[in-house]
């Protein structure tokens, strides 16, 4: 009997090979009789076969829900994708059907027996990758706004176009000076790219007081022998240029040093076939030899020649359970295929420029200082070129030092003797000493003070315990180090230097072992706090009394964290940042040592681990880390009053497990990993114009007063100084500032449907 709640199929004909005559799609009648019904086929009496055509609406949605269903189910699934410290089963010939990448690299998989697989995707966040991920199996993309660039970079990886171009095209519409560098970053779209560097070259000035400009790697050039001034666009288009084409030359495949040139000041001279080199690779009959900026460079360089150290290649572990594919693109790309381009340019004084440019794939900002040499008297100069008549040495000009090199000489700081990751540094007797740390995986003893006049490293006696992930304060005049690993367990041992008799002896141990700890002294005593103990983030802290030489308890932080920094100021402790071995932290705790409670303050605006802290004009400041991604060269200023954080200088690397510390009136970032290599270089910041340098700093005026206080102690007050506000933009945006695309969607998320399946 015919059930009315289902849909009626109905039956169509095909022709013999003959579709022209319009049998083929035609309904029949129920009633009507057909032969042969027990057949598989039925035939009609002219021959015809019939076929049952029934579509079911909605199915494909129907099939995929369920799907959807049974992957968050866990079920059916043949295949586990970890992504960061997330693990997600999934269907892989869903995923391939979405993903061209993912179809390719499946295809290309040997068989296993495995009856679960798992692959990393490495350089891939999940917070880009789960939305993607609900979209494969839904058709659906509801995105936050915060998190539709990581969506839009992983599409494009991943070559989900769609995905791609729906992102492009919300973002596009939803730029901002805060947002509009992070976006450029990922861009590969041609429109999408000139969308975005059209709104950055209208919006340069505001842009310039960003978070995200301050944290753009700085290339520095000094540039000499130019006939005459840049005074357009053009030529400005032209200079910058010059300056990519001599970047590119000195970084190829065989190589790569785009790290060095951004190390330091590059001093350049424009030679007469149009292209910049280095004046250090310059004869001296071409260089005027009264120009003492140039000579000094060249005999700097001459000392200071870099050496290519071999490293062996990684080998995975026996004990691996879990298959790795990279799904970044970019590291296959030879150098002459990524991007070179210059973005946006703007004069920032006289003969300063500055340019927003993408190098070697990598979205950087070129600071750049021109010297030019005035035409003598009879020269004529081509309308639109910046090619010298006659080389500088004619000239008996005495250039003018760029803002730049007024604070410093033109003298490399000298490195450390050894690079080191998590080490101690502290200051003593107007000296940096640095001690311990990792170089490379293996744990240190050694010691080594700085003399910042002389620029000279000095071995010091080795600890007794070689240690890593330790902390390290001075009180009464003696160096103390505290915990740590020493590559195998974690410690509690605690070993003293006394600069009279030059030795390490130990003391009193902590109560507890733990590394990735902080240590500060306040009150004539000395603080630790939190660390690690095992694969766990601890709250516990404990307090040293030197006068009796025993370790107390004092009241535990309210959120476990390791790697955290801490600063003493005002009597009170600064605890920031760090982790609870899950997540980065953003969170800030106040200790009061009068009443033995921890209190929350204002969180930081970006999370940080293994960053540093110290004082700098009546503020305090955190400097780079890691922000669980990458290492940072991004830092922070903390007002004491107002009880909030701004953006601060960014360094001239990234560094994350450095040492911060205070030295004559400068604040120093000594070592650290920069996310590729373990440093063993060191930078200052200037306190006037809030600069990071990695030359010698100019020693002729002494500061009379420090503006810069590493700890205080005795509950003493930080003296107020003038403070430099520095203006930040909401990560959010407040409207839309462009439009370009038009989607649907509001201003807080995208969402998209699509049907994946077509009937």
């Amino acid at each position: 009997m015919y059930n009315p709640t289902l849909p009626t199929p109905s039956l169509t004909k095909a022709g013999n090979g003959d579709e022209s005559n319009g049998a083929a799609g035609k309904s029949f009648p129920r009633s009507k009789s057909y032969q042969n019904e027990t057949s598989e086929t039925l035939e009609l009496n002219n021959g015809d076969i019939i076929y049952l055509d029934f579509l079911e609406e909605g199915h494909s949605s129907f099939v995929l829900e369920g799907i959807n269903k049974l992957r968050k189910q866990g079920q059916f699934c043949d295949i586990i994708l970890v992504v960061e410290d997330h693990e997600i089963q999934a269907h892989r010939a869903v995923l391939a059907a979405c993903s061209p990448f993912l179809f390719d690299f499946f295809s290309g998989l040997e068989e296993t027996t495995e009856p679960l697989p798992t692959y990393k995707l490495k350089h891939v966040h999940y917070n880009g990758f789960q939305y993607l991920l609900d979209y494969m199996y839904t058709g659906r993309l509801h995105v936050p706004l915060e998190n539709v660039p990581a969506v839009y970079a992983t599409s494009l990886n991943l070559k989900m176009e769609t995905a791609t171009k729906i992102c492009a095209g919300f973002l596009a519409n939803h730029l901002t000076t805060a947002n509009c560098l992070g976006i450029r970053r990922f861009t590969k779209d041609v429109a999408f790219k000139q969308a975005v560097d059209e709104y950055i070259r209208s919006n340069l000035k505001d842009i310039m007081l960003s978070k995200s400009f301050f944290g753009l790697t700085d290339l520095q050039v000094e540039v000499v022998g130019l006939d005459e001034s840049i005074t357009n666009e053009v030529m400005e288009q032209r200079f910058f240029s010059l300056v990519l084409d001599w970047a590119k030359e000195n970084l190829n495949d065989l190589k790569p040093k785009m790290d060095r040139l951004v190390e330091k000041v590059n001093v350049l001279y424009l030679q007469s076939d149009n292209t910049l080199k280095d004046c250090a690779e310059v004869e001296d009959t071409v260089l005027s030899s009264e120009d003492d900026l140039v000579q000094d460079y060249k005999k700097a360089r001459r000392r200071d020649k870099f050496k290519i150290k071999a490293t062996s290649p990684s080998t995975n572990g026996n004990g691996q359970l879990f298959h790795k594919f990279n799904i970044n693109p970019e590291e296959a790309v030879s150098v002459a295929e990524r991007e070179w381009s210059i973005v946006a340019i703007c004069k920032t004084s006289e003969n300063a420029y500055l340019a927003i440019a993408v190098l070697d794939g990598r979205l950087m900002a070129i600071t750049a200082h021109v010297r030019p040499v005035p035409p003598t008297n009879g020269d004529q100069s081509k309308e639109g070129s910046i090619v010298p008549d006659s080389p500088p040495a004619q000239s008996s000009n005495r250039h003018r030092l760029s803002p730049v090199l007024k604070k410093t000489s033109i003298t490399p700081l000298q490195p450390m003797s050894a690079a080191r990751c998590a080490l101690g540094a502290v200051e003593l007797d107007g000296k940096l000493i640095v001690c311990g740390g990792y170089d490379r995986g293996e744990c240190l003893r050694s010691a080594e003070t700085f003399t910042i006049r002389d620029n000279q490293w000095t071995k010091m006696a080795d600890m007794n315990r070689a240690r890593g992930r330790f902390g390290a304060a001075v009180l009464n005049g003696a160096i103390y180090v505290c915990g740590g690993s020493d590559g195998w367990k974690e410690l509690s041992c605690v070993e003293k230097y006394d600069p009279a008799t030059q030795k390490w002896k130990p003391v009193c141990s902590m109560l507890k072992e733990r590394s990735n700890h902080s240590v500060v002294t306040l009150n004539d005593k000395l603080y630790c706090i939190g660390g690690c103990e095992g694969q766990r983030s601890i709250t516990t802290c404990e307090c040293y009394d030197p006068v009796t030489n025993t370790w107390s308890r004092i009241a535990s932080l309210k959120t476990a964290r390791s790697q955290a920094c801490v600063c003493a100021a005002e009597g009170l402790l600064y605890v920031i940042g760090g982790t609870d071995l899950w997540n980065t932290l953003s969170s800030v705790e106040c200790y009061d040592p009068q009443t033995n409670t921890w209190t929350p303050r204002a969180s930081l605006n970006s999370a940080r681990r293994g960053a540093g802290a110290g004082l700098v004009n009546g503020m305090m400041i955190v400097v780079g880390g890691s922000d669980g991604t990458q290492s940072l060269v991004s830092s922070e200023f903390y007002d004491f009053i107002t009880n909030t954080w701004s953006v601060g200088p960014s360094l001239i690397s990234p560094r994350a497990n450095l040492s911060v510390v205070s030295v004559d009136s400068r604040l120093f970032a000594v070592g650290g990993f920069s996310g590729k290599k373990f440093l063993s270089s060191l930078e200052w910041l200037d306190q006037d114009d809030l600069e990071w340098f990695g030359h010698v700093p100019k020693l002729l005026d002494t500061p009379t007063q420090s503006k810069t206080q590493e700890t205080i102690t005795n509950g003493g007050t930080v003296i107020d100084a003038q403070k430099e506000k520095r203006e930040t933009s909401d990560v959010l945006p407040v409207e839309e500032k462009q439009q370009v695309y038009h989607i649907n969607g509001s201003s807080e998320t995208v969402t998209v449907n699509e049907q994946l399946v077509s009937s």
